[in-house]
């Protein structure tokens, strides 16, 4: 029995959401991680299984940040669980980043993983390791809080206008707990359970007035956002997480997005430009620029008809994300330069530019400037 299989019969998933890897940690460099990663839609989004450190057996799941799904079914009919307890959180719009421990030798190791890859890494598609390593730096809270709850993997949120999805944040980037997942069992624990955590580590509570009547509060909240959005040129709330206590071990997840975002991702003519363009940036995490794997991202959520139809558009679509993703790629790894020259944007605008000139063509300053200051769309 090969990795695949084996991984197959341990996660109990089919052979064509499974692919093998090979990487060393960033983060214990003497340390290399082969095994498979699996892209089933459910609690096993981003799952690992290791088989190997070091060409070793040592046969490790690791599970991930499960997939979030609507409380409601294609028809728009709400099907609620019993719940006894609901907690509801913002929804912050970046990129995913798992912290989690694996074991060698009687020895446990902290690293990082995006959701479809095994480790954190930079590339031409994407500084995830860099920026990551950035809110280390910045952040001593991160490492902590892993230390703190050794039985969870912890779920993040790298979000900011430097690593820019749909919603417009004014904060250049920074990092939110979301919830733990529990290592041995993918048993989820919102926030609030969690160990040495302080609230401005994480994202907005929101205070839950009447939990009777779930299908009108997540319909209120839905409104309130919406209207938010509403005021504004370009959106700044995407959505809320209800994590719900239904009696079981694990808490259950729902995600509830404000209407105008709903409707982005909603579009009707096959797959809406938005989760094209969405799905296409997710798919740089792992630091593949391939159009068929941004394809098989798509059949996770569409039919092999829809994206036939969408086809001229997926492909349109998919370059002009690459190109906007490796631009801002471009920016971030020289802003970077610039702060270790001693160059800061809040403190000397002018210099900090002129710097940035020499890796830029005179008409994309303008460009650069957006996404330091503003974060506005290229």
């Amino acid at each position: 029995m090969n990795s695949v299989e084996r991984a197959s019969e341990i996660l109990d998933v089919k052979l064509d959401t499974l692919s093998e890897f090979s990487e060393i940690d960033p983060f214990n460099l003497d340390n290399k991680l082969t095994g498979v990663i699996c892209r089933q839609s459910d609690y096993r989004y981003g799952a690992l299984v290791i088989f190997r450190v070091n060409d070793e057996e040592c046969e490790q799941i690791i599970y991930g940040t499960p997939k979030l799904h609507y409380p409601f079914n294609k028809k728009g009919e709400f099907r609620w669980p019993d719940i006894s307890q609901i907690e509801i959180w913002d929804k912050l719009d970046g990129s995913n980043v798992l912290a989690f421990f694996y074991s060698h030798n009687g020895t446990f190791y902290l690293t990082y993983k995006t959701r479809l890859s095994p480790i954190l890494k930079d590339g031409i598609y994407g500084g995830f390791l860099s920026m990551w390593r950035e809110m280390l730096d910045l952040n001593e809270w991160i490492k902590l809080a892993s230390i703190s709850n050794p039985e969870y993997n912890l779920s993040f949120e790298l979000y900011g206008y430097r690593n820019e999805i749909t919603i417009k944040y004014r904060i250049s980037l920074d990092v939110k707990l979301l919830f733990g997942i529990r290592r041995f069992d993918h048993v989820v624990r919102p926030p609030s359970q969690l160990f040495a955590i302080k609230d401005l580590h994480l994202p907005k509570k929101y205070v839950v007035s009447d939990s009777s009547d779930l299908q009108n509060t997540y319909l209120s909240l839905q409104s309130e956002m919406t209207g938010i959005n509403e005021k504004v040129d370009q959106p700044i709330v995407e959505g809320i997480v209800m994590y719900a206590f239904c009696n079981e071990p694990s808490w259950r997840l729902f995600k509830c997005k404000a209407l105008d975002i709903q409707k982005l991702h909603w579009a009707s003519g096959g797959i809406s430009i938005h989760e094209l363009w969405t799905t296409a940036l997710n798919s740089f995490e792992n630091g593949i620029q391939d159009i068929d794997y941004f394809i098989d991202l798509l059949r996770e959520e569409y039919t092999n008809e829809q994206i036939e139809r969408s086809l001229s558009k997926v492909k349109r679509v998919y370059q002009d994300a690459f190109h906007h993703n490796e631009f801002i790629m471009k920016v971030n790894k020289m802003y970077f330069e610039a702060k270790k020259e001693g160059f800061d944007v809040s403190k000397n605008k002018a210099e900090t530019f002129r710097f940035m000139s020499k890796f830029f063509d005179k008409k994309e300053m303008r460009k650069v400037g957006s996404i330091i200051l503003k974060g506005e769309n290229l």
